[in-house]
């Protein structure tokens, strides 16, 4: 006869297996890794963003769950020949090479696509490209958005605005201390 398995103590992080209750799956802080692997375990698809397997696995658990947004698949359309600030942009332009040189010529080599770029190109409405290197330059120097499922990289973030001198190791410490606490991480990536 096997032993029972070991209830792991209150502040110890339990196995991730089918008994695991949907409350206790969302106090704690799951690797992608891990999650692939229940739902490998329990015949779940394997797929899809770390935060679609956190809204899998937790479902799979009992948890009610609002749907993610639907991720509208778009058509990428070739650019025009000749990029301008005059030039219109077409709904599908990929934000390709050629994208990027036109706005590098127009901003500098720091150019990087930004969210608000992006935003723009996936729902251009009528505007053109000169339109678009306007909002770059509104907007170059606001802070990226860190998706929910990405709980490190906005630890580290606020870690570093909090303690402005500490160290990269300091900041690692922090975070294997908030890891080990239950309930420190929400699936919503707030601290």
């Amino acid at each position: 006869m096997r032993p029972a398995p070991a209830t792991p103590a209150p502040n110890e992080r339990p196995p991730l297996n089918a008994s695991l209750s949907a409350s206790s799956f969302a106090a704690w802080y799951w690797l992608k890794s891990e999650l692939q692997a229940f739902c490998r375990a329990e015949g779940l698809p394997t797929g899809g963003s770390k935060a679609e397997l956190l809204q899998r696995v937790g479902r799979h658990l009992g948890a009610e769950l609002a749907p993610l947004p639907f991720k509208r698949q778009s058509r990428k359309t070739a650019l025009s020949a000749e990029l301008n600030i005059h030039a219109i942009i077409q709904a599908g332009w990929p934000l390709s090479h050629g994208l990027r040189d036109f706005f590098i010529s127009q901003v500098g080599d720091a150019f990087r696509f930004n969210q608000a770029l992006r935003d723009l190109f996936q729902n251009p409405q009528g505007q053109t490209l000169g339109q678009a290197v306007d909002l770059y330059l509104q907007t170059r120097h606001q802070q990226k958005q860190i998706g929910a499922q990405f709980q490190f990289n906005q630890h580290m973030r606020d870690h570093f605005a909090k303690h402005p001198g500490a160290t990269r190791a300091q900041a690692l410490q922090a975070w294997r201390e908030k890891r080990q606490t239950a309930g420190s991480l929400s699936q919503t990536g707030e601290p």
